[in-house]
């Protein structure tokens, strides 16, 4: 079921699986990258679900204050809903990548079990077998 779609992003709570997927299919940053972020959250919280796969092979680079949101707000946010299993596809970019590098290990810091994968399905069939 979509939650949440912008030409950035587009949320879907998966109810069969208890999966949040966020799927970035441009430069999803400010007010979209939080709306589709935080109605994954509500997602997390009405569901009490703690798995999320994030489709992020079209994703462009976060600006500093997305980063500086996305660690200081949202995550701790999302872990006090009870995210536990993250999915991550990776982004095409290299510098992308990179900056998924870093949020990865801040996650895995902050209790979050971080998986990459090249697919969707790869991470599908991760979150399944947790």
């Amino acid at each position: 079921m979509i939650i949440f779609q912008c030409p950035t992003a587009v949320t879907e709570y998966l109810e069969d699986k208890k999966i949040v997927v966020l799927t970035q299919t441009g430069k999803n940053t400010g007010a979209d990258l939080k709306d589709s972020l935080n109605k994954g959250v509500d997602a997390l919280i009405q569901n009490k679900a703690v798995k999320w796969l994030s489709d992020n092979r079209n994703m462009g680079t976060h600006t500093a204050e997305d980063v500086e949101w996305l660690n200081n707000d949202w995550t701790p946010r999302a872990i006090k809903a009870g995210w536990k299993k993250w999915a991550l596809v990776q982004p095409q970019s290299a510098l992308s990548a990179m900056s998924e590098k870093n949020l990865v290990d801040f996650f895995a810091t902050n209790g979050i079990e971080v998986k990459i994968f090249e697919s969707p399905e790869e991470g599908y069939q991760w979150l399944d077998s947790v």
